[in-house]
């Protein structure tokens, strides 16, 4: 997990998966703590992520106050399916490009 300024957000490479996903709700807490516009997560070198990845930046977008979203760009296929069947692409404050 990459910190990034323009645009504000992570970017994130390799696997998230139950093994680290800790470091991935770490790094995004430091984002909500840090900035006050949205946040955007690149996630087009994340080879794999399992639900408790899912799960943190699910949640993270969720305790965003509004107008303030946590922006998925660029999003891989499979990401945005597993998002689609969970029906967490719906979650308030998620937004996915």
């Amino acid at each position: 997990m990459t910190p990034t300024s323009h645009p504000y957000g992570l970017r994130v490479t390799g696997e998230v998966d139950y093994g680290n996903h800790q470091r991935l709700a770490g790094a995004l807490h430091r984002a909500v703590l840090t900035g006050d516009g949205d946040i955007r997560m690149d996630l087009g070198e994340l080879a794999f992520i399992d639900v408790s990845g899912l799960r943190v930046i699910v949640a993270a977008a969720a305790r965003l106050s509004p107008p303030r979203r946590l922006i998925l760009d660029p999003i891989s296929p499979a990401v945005r399916r597993l998002l689609a069947v969970t029906g967490w692409d719906r979650t308030r404050g998620l937004g996915i490009s």
